[in-house]
């Protein structure tokens, strides 16, 4: 099942960025901008010393590389963002799922730079005009020998697939922050950049131990993550369960729901009777903080949170790569300001 396929009254719309949370606030949501597909274009090879042929190990298996990639598709907003940080971006000449994220600020010049393959999933056709040498996809749901050539099909074509490390099998439950850490490491080798990654990595460490420093020694706040469609509440377990904990709070809902389910829904009756001491609602892509609350205040009058007004808010799909490290550094200053 694609790990992003969840219940949503436009699935395709874009987030807000992670940099927008904010605790006790409502302001309005932020739009995606607007990215024109065009024409890809080739791009330098970014690899100045390395020694190749490069062989890597990514969810279970082995990719070979005989010099690096100089056409590179990004599979997902997050993933072009670190592409870009590795200072890769040059050799991205395309990208496909845009309408789920926006463009980190710092990335986001270079990343709307990129010719778009398709703003969700891309055809068979898109994909292989844009004659990749490497796919950095978000997982293998789409490699099926009908969306698009199987894995294999493509490696024996002279094409790498490389999947987001956290989501091997598609199981979003197993997804971690620090996942970005193991494909730094690989990316690194892949293009013979292993300093950047090196530094890029040193620099996330750095990042979730000091927000460890700030509320290791504070007590979890009790919170439970969820978000809305079409009147139904539903929470999440999975990374969001991991940038919780990291943020020092406890996902009341972690581990409740089905095995391989990261998301499922919850009963206004149930979430009234645990009333957690805050929210972390998780908004989708045409959704703003105002419009959540209004909700909410409308739906769950009485429960403590929404009577005291704390609701932290965090865009539902920004949640991988360095987009996950910002989520938990601004949902721990929402929780422990």
């Amino acid at each position: 099942m694609n790990r992003r396929r969840v219940p949503r009254a436009a699935l395709a719309l874009g987030l807000a960025s992670l940099t927008s949370v904010a605790l006790l606030t409502a302001c309005g949501g932020s739009t995606t901008p607007s990215r024109s597909s065009t024409a890809t274009q080739p791009a330098a090879n970014v690899a100045s010393r390395a020694s190749y042929p490069v062989d890597v190990t990514n969810c279970g298996r082995t990719l070979h590389f005989d010099h690096a990639p100089a056409r590179v598709i990004s599979g997902w907003p997050t993933s072009s963002d670190l592409l870009v940080a590795l200072g890769l971006g040059k050799a991205v000449v395309g990208q496909y799922n845009t309408s789920q994220g926006t463009p980190a600020a710092a990335q986001a010049a270079a990343v709307d730079a990129i010719p778009v393959l398709a703003e969700n999933a891309p055809s068979r056709e898109q994909l292989l005009a844009a004659r990749p040498d490497l796919i950095w996809a978000d997982g293998s749901y789409l490699f099926d020998g009908q969306q698009l050539p199987t894995i294999n099909d493509l490696a024996a074509g002279g094409t790498q697939v490389m999947i987001l490390s956290g989501f091997c099998t598609d199981d979003a439950t197993r997804a971690k922050v620090t996942d970005v850490q193991a494909d730094l490491t690989t990316l690194g080798k892949i293009f013979g950049v292993p300093d950047r990654a090196a530094r890029l990595n040193a620099d996330i460490g750095a990042r979730l131990d000091a927000v460890t420093a700030k509320t290791g020694g504070l007590p979890p706040m009790t919170v439970a993550m969820i978000s809305t469609f079409d009147g139904s509440i539903y929470t999440y377990g999975g990374v969001y369960t991991d940038i919780a904990t990291r943020a020092g709070a406890r996902n009341i809902y972690a581990g409740t729901l089905p095995a391989g389910q990261y998301y499922g829904e919850l009963s206004k009756e149930r979430l009234l009777k645990d009333d957690p001491a805050t929210l972390v609602y998780l908004l989708s892509g045409g959704e703003s903080e105002s419009d959540a609350r209004a909700f909410l205040t409308k739906t769950l009058p009485t429960m403590t949170a929404v009577r005291a007004g704390k609701i932290a808010f965090l865009p539902q799909w920004d949640s991988t790569n360095l987009a996950g490290i910002q989520g938990v550094e601004t949902l721990a200053a929402a929780l422990h300001p």
